[in-house]
């Protein structure tokens, strides 16, 4: 096109020396109407701005100035001019109109108004915007009262929102003089809102005349056609928009076009970018974002077409299209071909100055997670709040991260961080929507709220096939939280899961088939969904953990103990930190491919209880406790005990009762036993200790019936100490009828697993034939045991067996010799025998 300022300045000179006059210049203008071509613009304005400078005021000059603002004349004229030309352009359009305001012409505020509206970036100012219409509307004109209550309808250009005032103010001028202009932006107002397109029509009827008679506003009855699926009725009111001259009906039809939308109706894409070229050119400048958004993102998933994208996207950035300036910003500081930190932080503080919403989320994330920019936590904290306070869905999801990782305050704020997961919930944002569904499941907060725990993942598979709802929800199924049980939708939930490869769910599936949930355990399938998410391209460390828990104990396949423990330390590798105490029970029991190594297992079981696994504290306190490959240190060991009774192990409550229960410490305390018991049976854990504490009221009033519960449950767990305290309830009738029969079952049941005490019962009972068939020679065999062990009980009867000859070649000297033994043990019979306790011989 040239500098503008020369041609311009031609202008000027060709009107100052023509014969015509100014006025017949103005009438062969407002006649031809036709500013398609910028430079007939151009001609026009240079004869208003010379009939200012030589005092020309005729009616036609103003015709002809109000004509320059018609239909985006103004703005179509600028449009593609260069740096150097706008700037040249701009100002004088600005003179042009400061002269026709200091001349006391009102419309000329709305017209400058509209050039700093719709400026490039560094020309729009707000500022002068509002002042602009402020003043314009102290002097009458209506157009500056219709943008002002727009203004304050959206709450923009420093005007407080209210939909109310807003609606009053350009009401007011429609009623008035029933203009196209008020009429207009009121449907635009109206219909902005609308939810149905029941709602739309309502409207639509309402303007008749201002769509088929003046023939405005025709995309509004296309956006209705729209919605109601007439993609062909949606056409035919587009293109009369289009021969009425209407950007937006341009810029949607083009756009519907390079969607795909009517592609039906044979156009094609470079039609639909004509249609945008043109709406753009008339200051639609979304339209501009759309060109350049398409050719980065094609509908037909095609390549990224930058070398036509980037034009499009900085043309619109040019004029302060925040979309575009935030697509750039994204190119800028993460695509690696256009990789500039510095100028894509100056795109998106452009889009943050629009007050684009998502430009503030963008920004907030950059200066929390962005590892190349400077970490601004009370800035994107102050973003985020302005994009939540927008109705931004994202805001309060992030917000909640913060509050909960205690990014904003010292200490993390569960409860904030709840309520605002809620609110990104509401605003149908999924992260927010998962978070809030794992708060009320596990009960953050207050107690669980399964109902809407289930709600929210129902709704994020619904809405978002969520893959991680799917498998919260399948756990929630296969445990029966807060619904019935149901395994086989649990599995279906998994495998839809895996199938769009969320490979947790493979995991999940293991441990479906190994615990038997869907009948049967299925050992063999679960190995193979273990294999699955440990044998992919990125493993996942769990997965790889359980495989070698197969491999170590032969589940679902061979045994391998090398195998297992080359997976269990890939699984440290990758992270999964519970790998340690299986590594350290290698080195400790000496097994997979491990010698017994006390060092290593106490230096892996450490950084497992360090981690806060609560089994591995356990069992570093037990090490201390027992002294393992140390001295002992019960301070230690009581202190790692208890740091795994509070993170709910079991097996620790059992050690610490004990700990209490047989007086481990110097100043004995016996009765904070029972109350350790009592959690590990709460848990499913039992042990004698707790059948001791009720038959002889330690820390609990004394209830032999219980005892004997207690007994019988520990000894079905396994445990010998409680099936000999069974037999003995059996024996002497300790909260139950007293049956030598059953006594000695339990009795010969842990003798002949090792049990001393239990040995010297069966060895009476046989020898007296209490209970059992007589057999004293048998009988003398276990008392021998015991007696070796010196057990005091079985010295004695054995000493009476040797007296008697029961069982073995009767022998007084054998016999006062473990009368002796067994006096020297404590045992009061035996001392009344021999005159009191004697002294062991050495």
């Amino acid at each position: 096109m040239g500098t503008f300022n020369t041609e311009y300045l031609n202008y000027v000179s060709q009107v100052a020396n023509d014969s015509k006059s100014l006025v017949d210049h103005a009438r062969e203008l407002l006649q031809l109407n036709n500013y398609e071509d910028p430079h007939m613009w151009f001609k026009a304005h240079a004869v208003c701005m010379f009939a200012t400078q030589i005092g020309e005021e005729s009616e036609e000059i103003i015709k002809l100035y109000n004509q320059l603002f018609e239909e985006s004349n103004c703005i179509h004229s600028g449009m593609r001019l260069n740096e150097a030309d706008y700037r040249l352009w701009f100002a004088d359009v600005q003179e042009l109109n400061r002269v026709y305001i200091e001349k006391g012409y009102a419309r000329a505020y709305a017209y400058q108004y509209e050039l700093y509206e719709r400026g490039r970036y560094g020309f729009k100012n707000k500022e002068i915007c509002k002042e602009l219409l402020d003043k314009g509307c102290l002097s009458g004109d209506d157009y500056c009262q219709i943008y002002k209550g727009n203004c304050i309808y959206y709450g923009i250009f420093g005007y407080e929102e209210n939909r109310e005032e807003g609606l009053r103010l350009v009401t007011e001028i429609a009623d008035r003089t029933g203009g196209d202009l008020a009429e207009l932006f009121l449907l635009n107002m109206k219909t902005r809102s609308c939810e149905t397109s029941e709602e739309l029509w309502a409207i639509i009827e309402q303007y008749d005349k201002l769509l088929n008679i003046d023939k405005k506003g025709k995309y509004i009855l296309a956006d209705y056609y729209l919605r109601v699926e007439n993609d062909a009725k949606a056409v035919e009111s587009l293109l009369e928009g289009i021969d009425n001259g209407s950007p937006f009906c341009n810029y949607l039809m083009g756009l519907l076009i390079v969607n795909g939308r009517f592609a039906s109706f044979g156009y094609t894409e470079e039609q639909g970018r004509a249609y945008l070229d043109v709406a753009f050119d008339y200051g639609v400048i979304h339209a501009g974002f759309i060109q350049g958004y398409f050719y980065l993102y094609p509908v037909d998933g095609g390549a990224n077409d930058f070398e036509h994208a980037l034009p499009y996207l900085k043309a619109a950035a040019l004029y302060n299209s925040p979309e575009a300036l935030l697509e750039l910003a994204m190119l800028s500081m993460y695509h690696n071909d256009y990789k500039d930190i510095a100028q894509g932080r100056v795109y998106l503080d452009r889009a943050v100055e629009e007050e684009f919403v998502k430009a503030y989320t963008e920004k907030a994330y950059m200066l929390l997670d962005f590892p190349e920019v400077e970490r601004n936590v009370p800035e994107a904290k102050r973003l985020l709040e302005l994009a939540m306070d927008k109705g931004n869905d994202y805001a309060p999801y992030r917000l909640g991260l913060g509050y909960q990782n205690a990014e904003f305050e010292e200490e993390s704020d569960y409860e904030k961080a709840l309520y605002l997961y809620e609110l990104a919930a509401e605003r149908n944002n999924l992260s927010g929507l998962e978070m809030a569904g794992r708060y009320n499941r596990y009960g953050y907060v207050n107690e669980p709220n399964l109902a809407k725990a289930i709600a929210h993942y129902e709704r994020g598979i619904a809405d978002f096939g969520s893959d991680y709802c799917r498998v919260e929800l399948a756990m929630m199924l296969v445990n029966g939280e807060g619904q019935e049980p149901d395994a086989v939708r649990a599995e279906q939930l998994f495998h839809e899961a895996l199938e769009n490869g969320y490979i947790y769910a493979s995991l999940r599936l293991g441990f479906l088939y190994e615990d038997g949930y869907l009948g049967e355990s299925d050992p063999v399938k679960a190995r193979e969904y273990f294999e699955k998410g440990a044998l992919g391209e990125q493993p996942l460390a769990e997965s790889v953990y359980h495989l070698g828990r197969c491999y170590r104990y032969g589940i679902g396949g061979e045994e391998d103990h090398v195998k297992a423990m080359e997976l269990f330390e890939q699984a440290l590798e990758l992270g999964f930190v519970d790998a340690n105490v299986d590594i350290a029970l290698a080195y400790e029991e000496g097994t997979c491919g491990k010698e017994s190594n006390p060092q290593e297992a106490i230096k892996y079981m450490s950084i497992a209880a360090e981690a806060g696994i609560n089994y591995a504290q356990y069992k570093l306190g037990s090490y201390y406790l027992f002294g393992y490959d140390m001295d002992v240190n019960l301070e230690e060991g009581k202190k790692w005990l208890m740091s795994a009774v509070d993170n709910g192990s079991p097996l620790a409550m059992l050690t610490m009762g004990d700990y209490y229960l047989y007086g481990y410490e110097p100043e004995t305390v016996y009765d904070p036993a029972f109350e350790f018991y009592k959690g590990a049976e709460e848990r499913g854990y039992i042990s004698e200790g707790l059948g001791i504490c009720y038959q002889y009221g330690v820390g609990v009033e004394k209830d032999e019936t219980l005892a004997y519960s207690c007994y019988t449950r520990a000894a079905e767990r396994g445990y010998d100490s409680a099936t000999y305290r069974l037999a003995q309830c059996y024996y002497f009738g300790i909260g139950t009828d007293k049956d030598r029969v059953e006594a000695f079952h339990y009795f010969k049941e842990v003798a002949d697993r090792g049990n001393i005490d239990a040995a010297g019962y069966v060895g009476i009972m046989l020898v007296s034939g209490d209970g059992v068939e007589q057999d004293a020679e048998y009988g003398v065999s276990y008392l021998i045991q015991a007696a070796d062990a010196d057990n005091d009980l079985a010295q004695y009867e054995l000493a009476n067996c040797y007296l008697k000859g029961e069982g073995v070649e009767q022998s007084d000297d054998l016999a006062m010799e473990w009368y002796s033994k067994a006096a020297e043990n404590g045992n009061e019979d035996a001392q009344k025998i021999i005159g009191g306790p004697r002294k062991r011989r050495r």
